[in-house]
């Protein structure tokens, strides 16, 4: 998103959806993450959209009625019967956009602001199913590092490279231990995440280049 996205290009990206989803019958898929909500009122527009499958006042009365008199005869070969009054069309298009919009959020629990969001808008919650991401497993942070490092010029032989890789790992999968233990401790919860785990291992190689240039 550029900078001065706003909630009018918001709009302008839900039409594209549900005409997509409604109008033309495709599956579509929404992908919106926390680091893209420029104002909070995004998430108003994404709370109708998981409650109810409809956004207000969302298209033009031209533009509503377009879309409603192509959908006369698509409706009339799926529901034969059903008379194709303005109602009739509408809870059809609707019916579409269900069928076929899908939207995913990636949102991280770090911080108040999940869980203020998830009381302001409860459709985040409701109208979703949770995919909770586990802590991974010390061999599969080390195959993330080695991933990014295996085309990252190091000044050393394989096998010290090897012991960095290795090393990442231990650091974070003991940071998320200390997390663990701090909540049994204070009953409060911190989260260390994949997000913080690939700024680490981009900030190790910022550090580095630094480093290695002087």
């Amino acid at each position: 998103l550029s900078r001065t996205y706003n909630v009018t290009n918001l709009q302008e990206d839900l039409k594209v959806l549900y005409r997509t989803a409604g109008a033309q019958g495709k599956g579509i898929t929404f992908i919106f993450t926390d680091q893209e909500i420029k104002e909070e009122g995004f998430l108003e527009y994404l709370n109708n959209v998981l409650a109810s499958g409809e956004v207000a006042n969302l298209f033009a009365r031209d533009e509503h009625d377009e879309i409603m008199n192509d959908l006369i005869p698509v409706m009339k070969v799926e529901f034969p019967r059903r008379p194709p009054t303005q109602e009739n069309l509408h809870d059809y298009f609707l019916y579409r956009c269900r069928l076929n919009l899908h939207v995913v959020l990636c949102f991280s629990p770090v911080g108040e602001k999940f869980r203020n969001r998830a009381l302001k808008f409860p459709g985040l919650i409701s109208g979703c199913t949770m995919d909770w991401f586990s802590r991974w497993p010390k061999e599969a942070l080390q195959a993330v590092a080695r991933h990014f490092l295996s085309k990252y010029l190091i000044v050393c032989t394989d096998e010290v490279k090897e012991q960095v890789v290795f090393a990442m790992g231990v650091f974070q999968d003991r940071v998320a231990e200390a997390c663990t233990d701090y909540f049994h401790r204070f009953r409060r919860t911190t989260h260390v995440t994949p997000k913080s785990y690939l700024s680490f291992i981009n900030g190790y190689k910022t550090i580095y280049s630094q480093k290695h240039k002087a």
